[in-house]
């Protein structure tokens, strides 16, 4: 079993994602921003909330919210950039 393990994990830590860097590679930020959205609300959420519309339309603006301030960064580090280069 512990063989198994350190065999998944050497195959995962050694051999990482080749991602490449340009503009569709940033939709690997979506499932991470999903993540801790959903993580995020569920903690934050008291038991009489407990309920599955709110929490998907809370989860939603905060998704929005999350990709929209990383879209924000993107556009404020490209023209940081841009002056630097000229």
């Amino acid at each position: 079993m512990i063989n198994l393990a350190t065999t998944i994990l050497a195959g995962i830590l050694l051999e990482p994602m080749n991602i490449p860097t340009n503009a569709a590679s940033l939709l690997w930020a979506l499932p991470i921003c999903i993540g801790i959205a959903v993580v995020y609300k569920a903690v934050k959420l008291e038991d009489n909330q407990l309920s599955l519309k709110p929490f998907i339309v809370e989860t939603a603006l905060l998704v929005a919210t999350i990709i929209g301030f990383l879209i924000l960064v993107a556009v404020v580090l490209l023209i940081i950039a841009s002056l630097a280069w000229r």
